[in-house]
C-alpha cells in the first residue's frame, strides 16, 4: 500500500515538474527578440538547455517510471479507452516537447522565432483533456 501511494506521488510529482518545465520553456520562447543577436540568442538557448537537462528531463523519467509501476500494480490494459486516450494526449505532450526544442535551435541558430503561445496552448489543452481522461476514466 505505501509503494502504491509513493508511486502515485512520484508520478504526479514528475509530471508537474515536467510540465512546469516544458511550460517555462514556451514562456522564453514566446518573450524571444527576434531581432536579438547573436550573445542574447545563446544566453536563451543555454538557459532553456538547464531547464530541460536539468528539470524536465529527470522529472519525465520519474513520471515514467512510476507511471509504468502503476500500470503493472493496477493491471490497466491497453484495451481500456481511457488509457489509450492517456497514452495519445502523452504522446502529443511529448510532440509539444520536441518541437519547442526544435524551435529552439532555429531561434540560436538564426534567431528566427517560433509559435510558442500555439505550443503552450496545446500543453494547456493535452494536459487538460488527459486530466479528464484519467479521472472520468470514461
Amino acid at each position: 500500500m505505501l509503494g502504491f501511494q509513493l508511486a502515485i506521488t512520484f508520478h504526479l510529482a514528475g509530471i508537474i515538474f515536467w510540465l512546469g518545465g516544458l511550460g517555462a520553456r514556451l514562456i522564453l520562447l514566446n518573450s524571444a527578440n527576434a531581432g536579438a543577436n547573436e550573445g542574447g540568442r545563446s544566453q536563451l538557448y543555454q538557459l532553456q538547455q538547464k531547464i530541460h537537462l536539468m528539470m524536465e528531463a529527470p522529472a519525465f523519467v520519474v513520471a515514467l517510471m512510476a507511471g509504468l509501476f502503476l500500470v503493472h500494480a493496477t493491471k490497466v490494459t491497453f484495451n481500456q479507452p481511457w488509457f489509450r486516450a492517456k497514452i495519445a494526449l502523452v504522446l502529443g505532450l511529448i510532440a509539444v516537447s520536441l518541437i519547442a526544442s526544435r524551435q529552439f535551435k532555429a531561434f540560436n541558430a538564426s534567431g528566427r522565432v517560433g509559435q510558442a503561445m500555439g505550443l503552450f496552448a496545446g500543453l494547456v489543452v493535452f494536459t487538460l483533456l488527459t486530466l479528464v481522461a484519467v479521472l472520468t476514466k470514461f
